[in-house]
């Protein structure tokens, strides 16, 4: 047979469970924020060193062609 102190401390718990789970759901939403907030800084500093690199490349094809350009033109 169940008694008083048994009932009483599944009681206590149940009631520390469904605390837990609360606080579990409330950081679990701060954390999701920070991750996103995190993800697009990272997204934007990854498309700024992408321009960068992309504009770096492209310079030193111009500055390539126009090297072979000249070089071209001497040799004749």
């Amino acid at each position: 047979m169940i008694n008083f102190k048994t009932v009483f401390a599944i009681a206590l718990l149940s009631a520390s469970s469904a605390a837990t789970a609360d606080e579990i759901v409330i950081d679990t939403t701060d954390l999701h924020a920070t991750i996103s907030a995190q993800l697009a800084e990272g997204l934007e500093l990854m498309q700024q060193d992408l321009n960068e690199d992309l504009n770096a490349i492209l310079v030193a094809q111009k500055d390539e062609q126009a090297d072979t350009s000249v070089s071209a033109q001497r040799a004749e």
